[in-house]
């Protein structure tokens, strides 16, 4: 456990262990509040409220604008809790894994 938590620390950059806790935190929070967000999208969307009565176009477009979702979450919650600079920095490197895939990675 304690490689785990030593690679993730060089690997995002982290000082501490009370820091990478509270990078923890922010995701934790920002999963939780995914949570209750997702419910009403997918009530609105498609009159649906669990991903077992969608179709399987209805469950990938609720993927889809869910990602999105999460990574404005992501973004302000973090802001908010003080750690702009790596969420800043987290949501571009995902997106630049999703989306721009290249030949050098």
């Amino acid at each position: 456990m304690k490689k785990i938590i030593q690679s993730l620390k060089n690997k995002w950059n982290v000082k501490s262990d009370l820091e990478l806790l509270w990078i923890f935190f922010i995701f934790a929070v920002t999963g939780s509040s995914i949570v209750y967000v997702r419910k009403p999208i997918t009530n609105y969307l498609f009159n649906k409220s669990t991903y077992g009565e969608l179709e399987w176009y209805e469950l990938i477009i609720t993927i889809i604008i869910v990602y999105f979702v999460y990574q404005i979450f992501l973004f302000v919650i973090g802001s908010i809790l003080g750690k702009h600079k790596f969420v800043k920095w987290f949501v571009l490197k995902m997106n630049k894994r999703i989306f721009f895939k290249t030949n050098n990675e």
